[in-house]
């Protein structure tokens, strides 16, 4: 599909591969921890076909065994989880997770979570849930330096029985904390992010895939010890709600065909034929519209279509999950996946809404309840022509609802997700190994879902040109990288927390005039 794309691929993939050279001949310990952590962040936001580096992994392993610490005799309290999280949002699915496991735990559990990267999101729902299950809320300091929070980490979980990772690719604390067998406990790494790099199996004791036979786990990162789990969705009762009711609180037409679909804008973006924007122009007509959450109102081809639509395709930009966004999906006629990267979370809610949902086949593809029943649709053709059904034949959409709801609570119903997360447990070693992955051979190939990785993290990957002097580009990352670290840590030991807040304003004043 996009193999026009394959050489950008590559030559980013020589890039990296020039990072780990450089990273490997380095004599300088602190240089080449800082190599090693730019060339994570490089493969994680610059898809190069790797989908995991054994290589990298290696390195952070024998950095964490040279980390000692004081961790024995450290006792945990049976049925204690402790969920691993980088940083935490009020956006997108990787927070509700969270969330949704501790909600749907029984009473005997208790779960605390650490955030690694605490930022200014407030997490109600979330804090809520631990302090229900009688768990702790532990925040690091963002002034704490990568060795104190992976020892400060590993001393912490070592009061725990189970220790979950939901952390983000480019994060190698929990490698660097768990990367050695004086950690005892079993841990577990949520895949949250199986479409792009990461690191993280070499102390994985169990990976949790959502999706079943997932290819990237088993083929693209040579993972054995995988576990289907799914997601977590909340308590279904299927209740059907009175579209009107929330179309008069919103300020909705009442007399029209209205369609939801919710994403950040980079889900959305066209690559070659793919095009979601163009599929809307042949749903919409003058009794349709589009409401789109999570957009930004500036995207200039969203304004475009806007315009083409004569206004039926309406930005809403970001709307809180806890604050009105239930509201907008519950006064729909029917809910659209985002493409080409599909959603997740956002239409199990739909469907335990009862709002039918639709889906397009992508390069990745979506979860199990969702390919299993007729609402996902592998051509463009069968998607706009059941799109124009599920809104000219109610009969049609409520039985596509009925085998939605079915398959929902056959593969994510609270029990269905209880009995998983028991399994589980059952098969989870009793305690934390370490692999050792220094002879094992990684796979590297350009592929579409690597170019699909690029266009979501990278607003500039089709007009970035190709690098022709990959060595000059490898070392002039370094560089910058090295230097930028440094000036950072200067000014972070000298000031504190009073420059993290200088640079937290910042953002915002950058977010303003964007």
């Amino acid at each position: 599909m996009y193999s026009q794309y394959y050489n950008k691929i590559e030559n980013q993939k020589k890039i990296f591969e020039m990072l780990l050279s450089r990273m490997q001949s380095e004599q300088n310990s602190n240089k080449k921890l800082l190599i090693a952590q730019r060339a994570l962040f490089y493969a994680g936001y610059n898809n190069t076909g790797y989908f995991t580096s054994s290589v990298l992994e290696d390195f952070f392993v024998n950095y964490a065994k040279s980390l000692k610490s004081d961790i024995a005799g450290i006792f945990c309290k049976k049925n204690s989880f402790l969920h691993v999280v980088t940083a935490g949002y009020t956006t997108g699915g990787h927070t509700r997770v969270v969330e949704r496991w501790i909600e749907n735990a029984p009473e005997i559990q208790s779960h605390s979570v650490v955030f690694i990267q605490p930022n200014e999101h407030r997490l109600s729902k979330l804090i809520k849930n631990v302090n229900d299950k009688k768990g702790k809320v532990i925040y690091f300091k963002n002034t704490w330096s990568l060795e104190d929070k992976a020892l400060k980490l590993r001393k912490l979980a070592m009061n725990f029985e189970y220790v979950i990772l939901h952390v983000h690719i480019e994060d190698p604390v929990p490698v660097i904390a768990f990367g050695t067998t004086e950690f005892k406990r079993p841990v577990i790494f949520y895949n949250h992010a199986s479409h792009m790099f990461w690191i993280g199996k070499s102390v994985a004791d169990l990976v949790l895939d959502i999706k079943e036979n997932d290819e990237v786990t088993k083929i693209y990162r040579n993972i054995k010890n995988s576990f289907f789990l799914g997601v977590p969705s909340l308590d279904m009762k299927f209740n059907f709600f009175d579209k009107n009711e929330y179309r008069k609180k919103l300020g909705l037409p009442l007399d029209k065909n209205i369609i939801i679909t919710s994403g950040h804008s980079r889900k959305y973006v066209t690559i070659g034929n793919d095009s979601f924007a163009d599929i809307l122009t042949q749903i919409i007509d003058e009794n349709t519209y589009c409401y789109v959450i999570g957009v930004d109102k500036n995207e200039p081809e969203w304004e475009k279509l806007r315009q083409e639509t004569n206004g039926h395709v309406i930005l809403l930009g970001y709307i809180d999950f806890n604050n009105g966004f239930l509201d907008y999906i519950r006064s729909a006629d029917l809910c659209l996946d985002s493409y080409p990267l599909g959603g997740g979370a956002a239409l199990m809610d739909a469907i335990a809404s009862s709002v039918p949902v639709l889906s397009l086949k992508s390069v990745y593809p979506q979860f199990d309840y969702l390919i299993q029943t007729p609402a996902y649709c592998s051509t463009r053709t069968e998607f706009i022509d059941k799109v124009k059904k599920v809104l000219s034949d109610k009969d049609y959409a409520k039985n596509l609802l009925k085998e939605l709801q079915i398959s929902l609570l056959k593969y994510q119903s609270k029990n269905a997700w209880n009995e998983k997360i028991k399994n589980m447990l059952e098969i989870i070693p009793a305690t934390h190994s370490v692999k050792d992955l220094s002879s094992e051979k990684d796979f590297c190939e350009a592929n579409d879902l690597s170019v699909l990785d690029n266009v979501i993290v990278k607003n500039n990957f089709f007009t970035q040109p190709v690098k022709t002097d990959i060595v000059k580009e490898a070392d002039d990352i370094i560089k910058h990288w090295v230097k930028y670290k440094n000036t950072y840590n200067f000014l972070l030991k000298i000031f504190g927390p009073i420059f993290l807040f200088a640079i937290k304003i910042c953002k915002k004043v950058n977010q303003c005039k964007s």
